[in-house]
């Protein structure tokens, strides 16, 4: 098995701070929303889990995109949302309490989810007789580690000291979305001995149009459906942020990691490239002058 780089050590540190302050900011209060507001959750998770890899593979299917590239594509659809959303909803004033749900539950069903679409995927564009799989034992063992253990560290550190936990949660908001930024940055500027990626200007603007396009069909369908089944105007752009912004980290710790492949990471640091301000520019368009109201 090939040693780990010293750059997907760094992500997967990365993805365990990230979880680790979401964890910060849960009660056991925030997991009965699920419960208080069941439609709610249910449109969103369905979304999140159905529709999104259907655009996902139709979209890698009308692609021109490498194999490999259409697996990644596949790969940042089943990452669920993360921290960078739930600021995003935060800061547009949303539904933060359904979108840390989503968070908390995406966390624990991309256990399952992910190495089954990812496996499709791997069978559908690169052939049974590949000799790339993702071992689903390993894959769910390894973001339980790195994923669902921090998180729930964050809580009980949260049910310990309201107040430290409130104090950490701050600068991590800040300090959050600066490693990301500087995690991405390695990966797009390191070289492949390195552990980077080794993407070109040139594969970054081959496959911008297909993230883009994953981007924006998320957040249409994701508020669409939301409206479709008379959810609250909140909800219904919150609901669109969350299914709209996936983990990158974790498709990168994936990717790089566990599917050993550059090309498969390639999708996920081209999305991360631009939809933190996608989102924005989303919620702008929907609610207009009162985005930060």
């Amino acid at each position: 098995m090939q040693d780990l780089f010293f750059i997907d050590i760094l992500v997967n540190a990365v993805l365990a701070l990230i979880m680790f302050g979401i964890g910060l900011s849960l009660t056991i209060g925030d997991f009965l929303q699920v419960l208080v507001r069941p439609r709610a959750i249910v449109t969103a998770l369905s979304t999140q889990i159905i529709v999104l890899p259907l655009i996902a593979f139709g979209i890698s299917f009308l692609s021109g995109m490498t194999p490999e590239q259409k697996v990644g594509l596949v790969l940042v659809s089943t990452c669920a949302s993360g921290a960078s959303s739930n600021l995003i909803t935060h800061l547009v004033k949303g539904d933060v309490a359904l979108a840390i749900s989503m968070t908390t539950l995406n966390s624990f069903i991309t256990l399952v989810t992910l190495p089954l679409v990812v496996n499709l995927a791997l069978i559908v564009f690169l052939g049974e007789a590949t000799k790339i799989s993702l071992p689903v034992g390993d894959t769910m063992l390894q973001i339980f580690i790195v994923a669902i253990l921090p998180a729930a560290a964050g809580v009980f550190v949260r049910r310990l000291s309201v107040s430290f936990a409130n104090a950490v949660e701050r600068p991590l908001k800040f300090i959050l979305p600066a490693l990301l930024f500087i995690v991405f940055g390695m990966k797009i500027f390191l070289d492949k001995e390195s552990g980077g990626s080794g993407i070109t200007a040139a594969q970054t603007l081959d496959i911008f149009p297909y993230v883009l396009m994953l981007n924006v069909l998320a957040m249409v369908a994701g508020y669409f459906i939301a409206k479709a089944v008379r959810l609250s105007f909140p909800v219904q752009y919150t609901i669109a942020i969350e299914v709209g912004l996936h983990n990158t980290v974790l498709a990168l710790l994936v990717a790089g990691t566990i599917l050993k492949s550059h090309e498969m990471e390639q999708p996920a640091l081209v999305y991360g490239m631009f939809t933190f301000v996608s989102a924005i520019l989303f919620v702008l368009a929907v609610k207009g002058k009162k985005t930060f109201e």
